[in-house]
């Protein structure tokens, strides 16, 4: 125990130095700086990580040596029977012998007895040392899972920071001296020549900034790659001649101080380091994005034809696409120029309420769409949902069908226990809750069976804080530490709460209700899909509820389920907002949570990460949703 006790000590050392510099923010530290963090916190978890291995095989191997020594307590136990049969024979002969010595026979006996009792006790020992192992190890996991995202919580930092350092670097100022000599057409005047000389000193000028602009860029290589589709730009500031003449044979050499500006918006910048666009679209910069819409809106300028008017269309929402008089003309924002008269629009995306009117085009027109979230919408999946004993219903199920699909780390960026990637077959279609178990839904089952949690029983729940789980009595699934709503998911429950629920609805239904398993579960997360998540490979941003996501829960509280799109088998949040349980033969206590949650870092919301938890824990990130067999 002494070695765990100075090893949970040195971890607490290292999360707190890493959770100070994962919570500051990316203007208070420079890239250099996030950069040595990471390499440190990364080495930090590495060594861990191989200590958690390590301890783990200990309680292998005391788990073994219980188990043998109760095979030789079990041994011993037919030694001692056999020698107080022995010992009993020899009494009734020294009844009717009285000289006969059975000294020997009591000896064997007594040896016996006591072997048999050494055993025991040493099983008591074992056992009492395997079980505080075992909880010794509890606590490494959880604290092995608050250390990895403290690490990827550097991670998103180090990008805020790459990106801030770009746009800085970028956009300076800088005067540059250049000279230009240019042959006078015989038909050009002087005004003229000396005119088109300066505009061709100023543009060299700007190239050779443009030029020195990237390649003082610390990270020139990634933005040079994608230099040709930047719409990074310079701007001249101001010009000034400092030396002009002609010579004898029409030429005129110009020698000019051109003061100039760089130039990149900053959702250009995560284009330019290939970024995802969250790390560019933070609220600092929603004022100047408007602005710059409201600019462009302005300067727009319909062709001047007497039959013909500029119509304007924009949405609340990405890729969408419209429809005019049953023609597609792709996505918004949209300029087009069409006839004057009546006109059929219609605006559509998937999981969105379709939007359809009817204009009169008479002028120059702009139309503002607001798409409002479909509320019953599938792509794929029948949608069904029992009635339970009292009338009362049961969680929407989405039938996820039968199929084989390829499980694990298939992009090659996952954690050393989501591989190696393998193949599985799901033989039968089943129901799959489409929401994550919600307060409501859990609340229906309290008060149907009286049932107090674990949490509420003893401890209360763990919250993560400073880097780690951090237990408090008074929370629970009533009282998370953050405002919920019915429509919230259910948190602060165990395997063993979840599993009651399971089985309540069991009972209540007539159908067998169960947690699924991490291959059931992560086959309906994937939807038919093999990226890290089920739209793609980047997390995107406000695509779901979790740490850094750019949702308005992300890092502050779980959002209310179905707050964002579901994937192609019609269930949502597969993606954060809370880790699920689920059951797995890989996991040593049998139990694995899924999917991340509100306040882990997005690289822990890919759909084959896993992470294996003791069944006991509960936290305010943890929830679950239900399978219906069939």
């Amino acid at each position: 125990m002494n070695r765990i006790a100075h090893l949970a000590l040195a971890v607490a050392v290292t999360l707190s130095s890493s959770v100070v510099v994962a919570s500051a923010n990316a203007a208070d530290m420079s890239v250099t700086e996030i950069e040595q963090q990471i390499a440190q916190t990364q080495s930090d978890y590495d060594n861990y990580h191989k200590n958690l291995e390590a301890e783990e095989a200990v309680a292998r191997e005391l788990e073994r040596e219980l188990e043998a020594l109760r095979e030789n307590a079990a041994l011993a136990d037919v030694d001692r029977q056999a020698a107080l049969i022995e010992m009993n024979l020899q009494y009734e002969r020294m009844v009717e012998d009285p000289t006969l010595d059975i000294t020997g026979v009591q000896k064997k006996y007594q040896e016996a007895v006591l072997a048999h009792k050494r055993l025991k006790d040493a099983i008591t020992d074992k056992y009492n040392e395997w079980q505080n192992k075992l909880r010794a190890v509890e606590q490494l996991q959880v604290s092995k899972h608050s250390l990895l995202n403290t690490l990827e919580s550097l991670k998103e930092k180090l990008n805020s920071a790459r990106i801030d350092r770009l746009y800085a670097e970028f956009n300076r100022k800088n005067s540059v001296t250049v000279s230009h000599n240019v042959v006078c057409d015989r038909d050009e005047t002087i005004n003229k020549c000396m005119e088109r000389g300066k505009n061709l000193a100023k543009q060299k000028a700007s190239k050779r900034f443009l030029d020195e602009l990237y390649d003082s860029l610390s990270d020139k290589v990634e933005a040079e790659r994608r230099r040709s589709s930047s719409d990074a730009y310079v701007q001249v500031l101001r010009s000034e001649v400092t030396d002009s003449n002609f010579s004898g044979m029409g030429n005129f050499n110009v020698q000019m101080a051109v003061e100039l500006q760089g130039n990149l918006k900053r959702n250009e910048g995560c284009q330019l380091l290939g970024l995802d666009k969250r790390y560019c679209v933070g609220a600092k910069n929603k004022a100047q994005d408007v602005a710059e819409l409201v600019t462009e809106t302005s300067t727009a300028v319909a062709t001047d034809e007497s039959v013909m008017h500029e119509l304007t269309v924009r949405s609340n929402v990405y890729d969408d696409e419209v429809f005019i008089d049953g023609v597609s003309y792709g996505s918004t924002r949209l300029q087009i120029m069409l006839p004057a008269g009546e006109h059929d629009i219609e605006v559509v995306k998937r999981g969105f309420e379709p939007y359809r009117q009817t204009i009169n085009l008479n002028e120059t027109r702009t139309l503002r769409v607001d798409l409002e979230r479909a509320k019953h919408t599938f792509a794929k999946g029948e949608r069904i949902q029992d009635i339970l004993a009292g009338d009362i219903p049961g969680p929407e199920l989405v039938v996820i069908p039968a199929g084989t699909f390829r499980m694990g780390d298939i992009n090659g960026v996952g954690l050393e226990n989501e591989r190696p990637v393998s193949t599985q077959d799901l033989m039968n279609s089943y129901g799959m809750s489409e929401f994550e178990v919600t307060v409501g839904d859990f609340e229906k089952f309290v008060e149907a069976t009286s049932y107090v949690t674990e949490a509420e029983k003893t401890k209360g729940c763990a919250y993560y804080e400073n880097g780690k789980a951090v237990w408090a009595e008074q929370r629970n699934w009533r009282a998370p530490g953050f405002v919920q709503t019915e429509k919230s998911p259910v948190v602060c429950v165990s395997v063993n709460d979840a599993q009651a629920y399971v089985d309540w609805l069991s009972e209540a239904s007539t159908h067998r209700y169960r947690l699924p398993t991490e291959v059931e579960w992560e086959y309906a997360a994937r939807a038919g899909t093999e990226s890290d998540y089920w739209w793609g490979n980047g997390v995107g941003t406000d695509n779901a509820n979790c740490g850094w996501c750019g949702s308005q829960w992300s890092n502050v509280s779980t959002a209310p389920v179905g707050a964002f799109e579901r994937n192609d088998y019609g269930l949502y949040d597969t993606v954060g907002n809370v880790w699920e349980w689920s059951t797995s033969n890989r996991a040593q206590a049998g139990a694995v949570v899924r999917g991340g949650a509100w306040n882990f870092a997005p690289r822990l919301a890919r759909v084959s990460t896993r992470m294996e938890i003791d069944p006991e824990f509960r936290s305010n990130y943890i929830g679950f949703r239900v399978l219906r067999e069939q």
